[in-house]
């Protein structure tokens, strides 16, 4: 019998790397709720990936409340706790420690812009961090429904050589996030062209990327005389789930996830964007009214 939106899919985090920095925040519930605390805590991971070595600053999030809803301590909260006692390298440099985060799990991270836009990605939420002597690493192992299979196409709209696969993965208590994963070898992206299919459920597995790449512009002019002035390098954030390995062959309908309960899953998904669109639209179009400028009558005419 083919699973529904009942059963969670494999979701699993491998993140061990030197403890770059931490932020920490704090509040309460609504409506007179228990206090929380949360932390981002960034992870320098050093790896291997096609020959080459790639260093990855890699955040993860933490949420917890003091007390679990049974009234009992949180253990959630105490890492966080914990966390605050950690040497980073920001702060301590190479004193900085070594840590492994255990029970993350990906997920999707939509959310509106001040200019009206919506900007989708993916996050780690982790739920324990301490300190190990372990190696570097930064990979995923995720049960997916496959939305979509295309090549990935540059800003001018010429294919790149790589592939983009759309998933869908069923989360705890039934939701369902869309997260983009890409496959960048030649080798893999025509062995899953010819054996992978959409609409079908399988594993993927991978490295999780988060790297800076400095972007020096070319000098231009509008004008057609003088000299033209360069600008100076922008830095772009690249935060990309680069797929390697996976099932050979999809499930069988009886073992994946129902297509028919993910159309419906994924409809739902699509409207709540939609809305969340036009809410962020709506907010901005009014900003921009209380901040239109006033004519000023600066007396040109006579």
């Amino acid at each position: 019998m083919s699973k529904g939106l009942e059963t969670q899919a494999v979701n699993k985090i491998t993140l061990q790397g030197k403890l770059l920095d931490v932020q920490f925040g704090s509040g309460k519930l609504p409506n007179g709720g228990q206090p929380y605390e949360r932390a981002t805590a960034t992870i320098r991971v050093k790896q291997t990936y096609g020959g080459k070595e790639e260093v990855s600053e890699i955040p993860v999030g933490f949420f917890a409340t003091e007390f679990t809803k049974k009234g009992g301590p949180n253990p959630a909260w105490k890492t966080i706790q914990d966390l605050k006692t950690f040497k980073t390298m920001q702060n301590d440099g190479a004193e900085a420690d070594t840590v492994r985060v255990t029970g993350a799990t990906l997920a999707e991270n939509s959310f509106p812009t001040r200019t009206g836009n919506v900007v989708s990605g993916w996050q780690i939420r982790g739920s324990f961090i301490n300190k190990a002597n372990a190696t570097d690493a930064a990979s995923f192992n995720t049960e997916i429904f496959i939305l979509s299979m295309d090549d990935e196409l540059d800003r001018e709209g010429d294919p790149t050589g790589r592939m983009v696969i759309q998933g869908g993965i069923v989360q705890y208590g039934g939701g369902f996030d869309i997260v983009n994963f890409i496959v960048e070898d030649p080798d893999t992206k025509n062995y899953i062209s010819r054996h992978w299919e959409v609409h079908k459920t399988l594993n993927v597995m991978g490295r999780i990327r988060v790297t800076s790449t400095e972007i020096t512009p070319v000098a231009t002019t509008n004008s057609g005389w003088g000299e033209a002035i360069p600008e100076g390098p922008t830095t772009r954030l690249v935060r990309e789930l680069i797929i390697t390995t996976g099932d050979d062959e999809p499930r069988e309908d009886e073992f994946g996830y129902d297509p028919g309960e993910m159309n419906k899953a994924f409809r739902a998904h699509k409207a709540k964007i939609e809305q969340m669109q036009i809410d962020a639209q709506n907010r901005a179009n009014k900003a921009a009214v209380k901040t239109a400028p006033q004519k000023e009558d600066l007396g040109w005419e006579y």
